[in-house]
């Protein structure tokens, strides 16, 4: 899992800059990753229990 911060350039360029990726964001009921997923229809136990399985799937 991961989150990458960007800023939309409305000064005529249009162009998108990356601010940053970060590759741990937090995993608390309250932060981004699972309220963005609380949007989805996914609740935070769902999200975790998917993040387990697909963690344990071979590749």
């Amino acid at each position: 899992m991961s989150r990458a911060d960007f800023r939309y350039d409305d000064r005529g360029t249009g162009t998108l800059i990356c601010l940053e990726v970060n590759t741990q964001p937090g995993m608390t009921e309250t932060s981004l990753v699972p309220e963005l997923a609380a949007y989805a229809g996914i609740t935070f136990d769902e999200l975790v229990q998917w993040m387990v399985e697909d963690a344990s799937t071979n590749r």
